[in-house]
């Protein structure tokens, strides 16, 4: 009974590390920070999968309690299914509008952080900052490097950073 109780806890041991050995290989993290998605219009920098902003310092953090890589990767979603992505990943990335209202999305003790938080308000219970202003978003860059892509106000549905590669939005 004895030797049958170590061989059962031996194999568990072994399958977890096996397990987690394969999560590791195949880039599955249940815990990476959800993205943070910015779209048209009204400026609106949405959090997901649980994150809440909390102003403080004159930015708004991303409070999720999820792991984040310290790094900033960004997708820009287009109508008709096309995308592009910056050549690498950073921080910070700064969002312009065409009415000169501007956003960096920077990382600050592995947390996002959106500044300037004078330019938003908070809603939908604490997981959208709006900017009221007019305009749309013209361009995209990562630590100062434009993210080559034919944004227009009629073409673009959202910009996705994400604190890991690894998530699905920024893939």
């Amino acid at each position: 009974m004895r030797k049958m109780a170590i061989v059962t806890l031996v194999l568990g041991i072994a399958g977890l590390l096996v397990g987690r050995g394969w999560a590791a290989q195949t880039g599955i993290k249940s815990q990476d920070e959800g993205p943070i998605i910015v779209q048209n219009g009204s400026m609106t920098v949405d959090t997901t999968e649980g994150g809440k902003w909390q102003g403080g310092g004159g930015v708004w953090k991303n409070v999720t309690g999820k792991d984040h890589k310290g790094d900033l990767w960004v997708r820009i979603d287009l109508k008709g299914g096309t995308s592009c992505k910056g050549s690498a990943s950073g921080h910070p990335v700064h969002v312009k509008s065409s009415a000169g209202f501007n956003t960096t999305i920077n990382v600050a003790a592995k947390q996002t952080v959106v500044a300037p938080r004078g330019g938003f308000t908070r809603e939908m219970s604490d997981t959208r900052l709006r900017h009221a202003g007019s305009g749309h978003i013209t361009s995209v860059d990562i630590k100062g490097k434009p993210i080559t892509c034919n944004i227009t106000e009629d073409n673009l549905v959202s910009v996705n950073i994400c604190s890991s590669p690894d998530v699905d939005k920024c893939k």
